[in-house]
């Protein structure tokens, strides 16, 4: 028997719809607004893949969230140290920088907690609405709570 053979194959979790939090504020906090991620899959060590939902935006400002309806978004990053929890990908093409944690993790999942900011878009959207070009000019800031567990999600957990 090789030595590699006793290595541990690498293990990818999948996300928790229900144990999902994604808070972004602009800077200066005016607003804070809540995002829901339908999908996302993350691999120790390697790629994390989230996909979030504009539409799902909530906020206290009334109406607000629809400034932002469109098709998904799909943050990703490449590489994902763990500890730290270092995170730096992109999402509709503007770079996203997390730091933060490994708050749990056990035999059936693992809950990470990160902040940090969206670097401002180098080119302002041409078919959108005025307050999203705004934001789009704006440095964001992001705070992440989520938990991925290594079993598939059932209906019933979501």
């Amino acid at each position: 028997m090789s030595d590699t053979a006793v290595l541990p194959a690498a293990t990818g979790y999948a996300l928790r719809r229900d144990r999902c939090v994604i808070e972004v504020s602009p800077r200066p906090p005016l607003v804070r607004g809540r995002l829901t991620a339908t999908g996302g899959h993350w691999t120790p060590g390697a790629a994390l893949t989230v996909t979030l939902d504009p539409g799902s935006l909530r906020t206290p400002i009334p109406f607000l969230g629809r400034a932002f309806r469109g098709e998904e978004l799909t943050f990703t990053a490449a590489e994902v140290a763990e500890d730290p929890f270092v995170v730096e990908g992109s999402v509709a093409g503007r770079t996203v920088r997390l730091r933060g944690d490994v708050r749990h993790r056990d035999a059936h999942g693992v809950v990470v907690w990160a902040a940090g900011t969206v670097l401002p878009a180098r080119r302002k959207p041409r078919h959108a609405g005025r307050l999203v070009r705004l934001l789009a000019g704006r440095r964001l800031r992001v705070e992440i709570a989520i938990e991925f567990v290594t079993e598939p999600v059932t209906e019933s957990a979501r």
